[in-house]
């Protein structure tokens, strides 16, 4: 291949160039030239055969297919995961298609001088026998830096002659232009690898200037750094699982810990990795431990206080901040294998080849999913020598992390096979879901992973009671050759994804087509003899359950509407009626307030129902449901099959059950009325829509105009309303201020006006918004009470009344007696305040009612509590979480007794508060804005028992799927249980059933004796 001299122009830059006998350079075109003889082409096909390995002669023979077919210069994305071969496959696409210039972008100095090394003699092809001594090495050039003037000339004079240029998207989009303009004239390709950088402004810039060139992208991943796919056609996916299968990728044992205190969730890590390291050296096996810090400070932190203390491992640092000698020398231990333990930032990610690194501690996410799939990519390639499994060890506890590992799963399903979960610490759905999967005989259709399938819930039914399943009829109705049957015999579920190909509408092209898929997912609910169907396609869906399941009738009509029963507080959005009047059939649709009047058509004229959606409650959830009279039913959710399968047995059981009335579920739905006047009874409760109540954001502030400040919403409260002169009269709170508005509702509308306070402003992106005007969208809800014990919910001019059952009494057994003169109690004193004051209500709750083994006891009370006092108490070895509201109120007299008024404003708070149950994350998430709030203004606290980082340490149980149980309690001294009222009882009752009703919770009451 004759010699090859070497130089540096300027600070850097390196050139590499190939020279005769007489030692003058060779121009680039004679270089090429002579790869016409010089290069033949090899595949391994066998085990010990030389050549091209399967995924590199796949690529190159995309590229080639691609720059043939292809009538402009489109960039083409290689997919090729770390470790099957792309560099070699980049030097073998410049030798073979003879590219004369080619420019290689590559993200970082350590693999830019990597590539430039391995360009100079065109990596291992020449060890391959591809490439031999005919052929001339190309010209080189690393560019690393600017040259001075007096340098340009020779460094153009190389640049032009270069056959091969390597750097990075800053060095080359920041060169001097008439560099640039050369480098545009003589390159014909661009190379970018690690393409998925893509995303980044100085790596946009470069390949726009490069678009009329031929361009290869590179990658891991078809993703960029921002999520997004990568520009371009993607000619060639070489996918995990091939390269596990062909041999290329190990299995990585995943070691996931819950960690939920983020003080020690770095030593669980590292303690983990290490006693997997201590492992496998006590079995022989050449590993060594990597663990990963998202930045210098955190790589400091982990070694000086972790790492460093295992002193037989030899760990060492690396990092960008340390000396460059430093780095040198803790890489040379690690590869000549003096180290076991390093720990870095991002040095590994990227052009570092060490087969020995095969523990990895990841102790914080990467930014970016690519990344993450690379770095963990490299841990997993097979090598010679005494090497094992790969090991990946992180605290799936630690949300950031948990959605990293998620995150792998959802762009690949390929990850699911490849990681495999090595974990006691399982969550139970998880674990029912993966021993559901099992039981499926996936066949060729392995490329679907059921677990990252979630589906829309609907069902269609058929009854069906034979045993006879014909489950080869599904070739008489689907395409076979494109069609993947997933069975599960065991559960009787059958899955069928048929690819479908077809000429788009709007063009007449027919090289123009539209690709898509059709769904379809059959359960065999053998115990009620139903058939379930859910499905994309729905004349298809009906034709597969009859050519499976032969003579199975399709269930419609009457029994469909009887899924509806045991929804508690239906609200019926949309009613559709059927009329056959004179034999013509006709149908109408009513929806808000007419729907009261579709119910009563419906009732009284025998009038057919044709579809119905509302919404209500069932079994502590708040649903959405719908059905249809054809048999359809749905509700607006997805979930996994095996909860789908679980729902589609309850609706079997409900729609073969003859004593369900439907005439009676409609009659006694929810229905809206408009109104032009408030109605009778006492307002109790008021509150903001839940979306607002709940809500942490500050993209919404209120903005008081004479202070010029904002504050956020959750610092607000709405308290007392009552009627005034046939008026809505309520106050508005915020931070301890008080402001009154009125509602107004008459025979035009409804509107808000201000009667006390300064001005008040919703500050938005959009602007300044009177807070009057801002209640007209977002209007307050008001509950009354009635005399009868009914309730009637207002919301702008439209009331919805809720009738209470007859002779109910409020249960003995949730009434509690206290003493509360034992505890030194004045009763007419509420809050404990920052001091602590001890005679009052709320310090003798938190020190006397509430269970003192609990996890967190929290002090909330203010504008904008969730209640009085909140306690947690974690059991995380059950997974569960235990919160109780506590909502205390002062006595209206010296004395307890039967005073009405003494539970109106409790019983409103308590019904208010059980919107949190739904939204768990943000209520904890309050409790810590509101914990910082008071350290901030007072440097005090809220919390009585425990601290701040267990209230963090609470918040990950949450997302990590921690069952959570709400309780309730209203505390009031002023109520005698002696003396309860039937006025009392009825109220009692009211706040009892809803929370009942809505979220299945019972309500305990603390009163006198």
């Amino acid at each position: 291949m004759g010699k090859q001299n070497k130089k540096t122009i300027g600070n850097g830059n390196r050139i590499v160039y190939s020279v005769n006998d007489s030692g003058d350079s060779y121009d680039k075109d004679t270089i090429v030239t002579s790869w016409k003889v010089s290069y033949s082409e090899k595949i391994s096909r066998e085990k010990n055969e030389k050549g091209l390995r399967a995924p590199q002669f796949g690529a190159l023979s995309a590229i080639r297919a691609h720059w043939i077919t292809s009538n402009s210069p489109t960039p083409a994305t290689v997919v090729m995961p770390t470790g099957t071969g792309k560099t070699e496959t980049i030097f073998t696409t410049i030798i073979s298609e003879r590219v004369k210039t080619t420019l290689i972008v590559v993200p970082s100095d350590l693999l830019r001088k990597q590539i430039f090394e391995g360009a100079g003699h065109f990596g291992i092809l020449p060890d391959l026998g591809m490439v031999s001594s005919k052929g001339i090495f190309p010209n080189c050039m690393l560019y690393k830096s600017r040259v001075k003037k007096d340098m340009e000339e020779e460094f153009l004079k190389e640049l032009n002659n270069a056959n091969i240029i390597v750097s990075t998207p800053t060095m080359i989009k920041n060169m001097p232009e008439k560099f640039f303009e050369s480098l545009i004239d003589n390159v014909e390709l661009v190379v970018f690898d690690e393409a998925h950088h893509l995303a980044a402004p100085d790596w946009k810039n470069v390949r726009e200037r490069f678009l009329n060139k031929k361009i290869l992208q590179f990658t891991a991943t078809p993703y960029r750094n921002d999520g997004k796919k990568l520009e371009g056609k993607i000619i060639f996916n070489y996918s995990l699982r091939l390269a596990q299968l062909n041999g290329y990728f190990k299995p990585i044992d995943f070691y996931p810990i819950q960690e939920f205190e983020e003080k020690k969730s770095d030593k669980e890590i590292a303690q983990m990795a290490i006693n997997l390291l201590n492992k496998d050296i006590k079995e022989e096996l050449n590993h060594v431990l990597l663990a990963r810090a998202k930045n210098r400070d955190r790589a400091e932190y982990l070694f000086d206080e972790i790492y460093s203390k295992y002193h037989e491992l030899n760990p060492v640092i690396i990092h960008s901040g340390r000396k460059k000698s430093e780095n040198i020398d803790s890489l040379e231990k690690v590869k000549k294998g003096e180290s076991k333990v390093i720990v870095c930032v991002d040095m590994f990610g990227e052009g570092i080849d060490i087969p020995a690194l095969k523990i990895a501690a990841i102790h914080d996410k990467y930014k970016s999913l690519p990344i993450t799939l690379q770095f963990i990519g490299r841990f997993a390639r097979t090598s010679s020598g005494n090497i094992g499994n790969a090991k990946l060890v992180t605290n799936i506890a630690m949300d950031n992390l948990k959605e990293g590992i998620e995150d792998l799963y959802h762009q690949d399903s390929d990850w699911n096979q490849l990681l495999h979960l090595k974990s006691n610490t399982s969550v139970e759905k998880e674990v029912e879901l993966g021993e559901f999967i099992s039981k499926f005989q996936k066949g060729h259709a392995d490329a679907y992973d059921l677990s990252q399938l979630k589906m829309k819930i609907s069902t269609r039914m058929f009854e069906y009671r034979s045993k006879k399943i014909a489950i080869d009829n599904w070739e008489k109705v689907l395409d076979f050759g494109r069609t993947y049957p997933i069975i599960s015999e065991e559960e009787s579920v059958y899955i069928f994804i048929e690819e479908l190909e077809d000429n788009v509408v709007w063009s007449e092209q027919k090289d123009i087509i539209e690709y898509g898929y059709n769904f379809f997912v059959i359960f065999y609910d053998r115990e009620n003899g139903i058939v379930h169907i859910n499905e994309t396609d729905e004349g298809k869906g009906r034709r597969l359950v009859e050519a499976i399941f032969e003579n199975a009738k399709q269930i419609t009509g009457e029994p469909v509407y009887r899924i509806l029963k045991d929804i508690n507080r239906l609200m019926i959005g949309t009613l559709g009626l059927k009329q056959v009047p004179s034999g013509r059939m006709s149908f109408r649709m009513f929806a808000g307030t007419d729907v009261k009047a579709g119910i009563s058509e419906a009732i009284v004229s025998g009038s057919i129902k044709s579809n119905l959606f509302g919404y209500g409650f069932q079994d502590g959830n708040k649903i959405s449901v719908g059905c249809s009279y054809k048999g359809k039913v749905w509700m607006r959710w997805v979930e996994k099959i095996n909860f789908w399968m679980e729902w589609c047995r309850g609706i079997s059981e409900k729609v073969l059950d003859d004593t369900i009335d439907t005439s009676d579920i409609l009659e006694n739905s929810l229905m809206m009325e408009p109104i032009n006047e408030f109605p009778e009874g006492v307002p109790y409760k008021i509150r903001f829509p839940e979306e607002i109540e709940t809500s942490n954001s500050v993209a919404k502030t209120l903005f008081v105009d004479k202070e010029e400040k904002s504050y956020p919403f959750y610092q607000a409260e709405l308290r007392h309303p009552e009627i005034i002169d046939g008026n809505l009269r309520f106050q508005f709170w915020i931070n301890e201020r008080k402001y009154e508005y009125e509602q107004f509702i008459n025979d035009s509308g409804y509107g808000y006006t201000q009667i006390t306070g300064g001005q008040l402003f919703v500050k938005q992106r959009s602007g300044l918004t009177p807070l009057e005007d801002y209640f007209k969208d977002y209007s307050p809800e008001i509950t009354f009470i009635q005399e009868d014990g009914s309730v009637i919910m207002v919301q702008e001019n439209l009331k919805v009344l809720v009738k209470q059952k007859k002779n109910l009494v409020f249960p003995s057994e949730s009434l509690v007696k206290v003493d509360w003169s034992k505890y030194k109690v004045d009763i007419k004193k509420e809050s404990q305040d920052r001091d602590r004051k001890k005679d009052t209500i709320q310090y003798a709750t938190i020190h006397n009612l509430v269970d003192q083994n609990s996890t967190i006891i929290f002090d909330d009370d203010g504008s904008g509590e969730i209640a009085d006092v909140v306690s947690i108490k974690a059991d995380v070895e059950k997974r569960k979480l235990d919160i109780f509201f506590y909502h205390c109120k002062y006595s209206h007299g010296k004395s307890p007794g039967s005073r009405i008024a003494d539970l109106y404003e409790v019983c409103g708070q308590a019904e208010k508060s059980i919107m949190w149950n739904g939204n768990v994350v943000e209520l904890i998430k309050r409790m810590i804005f509101r914990e910082n709030q008071r350290r901030t203004n007072f440097d005090d606290t809220r919390i009585e028992l425990g601290d701040i980082e267990l209230l963090y340490a609470i918040e990950k149980m949450v997302k990590s799927g921690f069952e959570t149980e709400l309780k309730i309690a209203i505390v009031q001294p002023g109520v005698s249980i002696s003396k309860i009222s039937s006025e009392m009882n009825q109220l009692l009752l009211a706040t009892d059933s809803y929370l009942k009703e809505t979220y299945g919770l019972d309500l305990t009451c603390y009163f006198s004796k």
